[in-house]
């Protein structure tokens, strides 16, 4: 697997190049091959999929190490942006994410962490799982497009004409495109906050207790809440929305990955 990984980081780092190269060159009016990205992302993805699943399927167990879980995650937001490239314009977004994905694919393979395997057929506990898996990815997707959000709006005003403006959708598009998101993330994210905390006895076998990574949860659950909430009724939106929405993934990371990375890579238990 590891050796897999490698390739698929490598593949990641050159797509970035290839994308953030043809950015570049997007003010002089190149077209961007986006038919090429597709299809070399599609089968890296495929690979990528492949390597995860399999051990899963062979031993009929669920691994939750934080190599394993930050390689998930990035396997499900590129696989997020795949299938949306062909509903949605994302172009932009890759100028962030095959960069993020390459990085965490190495962090993943530098800090393994402890590989613990959960039975697949204990269903309440893979759908709080699988729901958590898929918010995270989406909220990672919808926290890059906060990130564009804050490029974009410096260089506009800044009233200056820079190959981000041209390679960008409007901004009005991302920002609709980041709520859109993040209305999905926070369905998923609520399924997951409640099975979690609510009905902790059938998912995990055991009463919830308050620990970091129930309160991080929850956290972030109010603050994407809130911001939806804040949204739907006075159509706020802009630099302020998107700043809320990176502190609002800072604190899902902290609720799961960042509470795994010190389990099990600082503290090594």
């Amino acid at each position: 697997m590891p050796v897999i990984l490698i390739c698929l980081l490598l593949v990641y780092a050159g797509l970035s190049g290839f994308v953030w190269f043809y950015h570049k060159k997007q003010a002089a009016g190149a077209e961007y091959p986006i038919r090429v990205e597709l299809a070399v992302l599609g089968v890296a993805l495929l690979a990528h999929g492949a390597a995860l699943m399999v051990p899963v399927f062979q031993d009929k167990v669920l691994i939750t190490g934080f190599g394993y879980s930050v390689s998930l995650i990035a396997w499900l937001m590129l696989m997020m942006y795949c299938l949306g490239s062909f509903f949605y314009c994302l172009r932009g977004l890759q100028l962030l994410l095959y960069p993020c994905a390459a990085f965490v694919l190495l962090l993943g393979l530098v800090f393994p962490g402890k590989f613990i395997g959960y039975q697949i057929n204990d269903l309440p506990f893979m759908l709080h799982v699988g729901t958590s898996m898929l918010a995270y990815g989406l909220f990672g997707i919808v926290t890059l497009f906060a990130v564009l959000i804050l490029l974009l709006n410096r260089s506009l005003h800044k009233r200056r004409f820079s190959s981000l403006v041209s390679f960008l959708p409007s901004l009005l598009s991302l920002e609709k495109l980041m709520f859109q998101g993040m209305l999905a993330g926070f369905v998923l994210l609520t399924y997951s906050v409640v099975s979690g905390t609510f009905f902790a006895e059938s998912v995990f076998g055991k009463p919830v207790t308050l620990t970091h990574k129930t309160v991080f949860g929850i956290l972030s659950w109010l603050i994407y809440g809130g911001l939806l909430l804040k949204h739907g009724m006075t159509a706020w939106r802009g630099k302020k929305a998107a700043v809320w929405t990176i502190v609002g993934f800072i604190s899902l990371m902290l609720a799961y990955v960042g509470s795994k990375f010190v389990l099990e890579v600082v503290l090594k238990k």
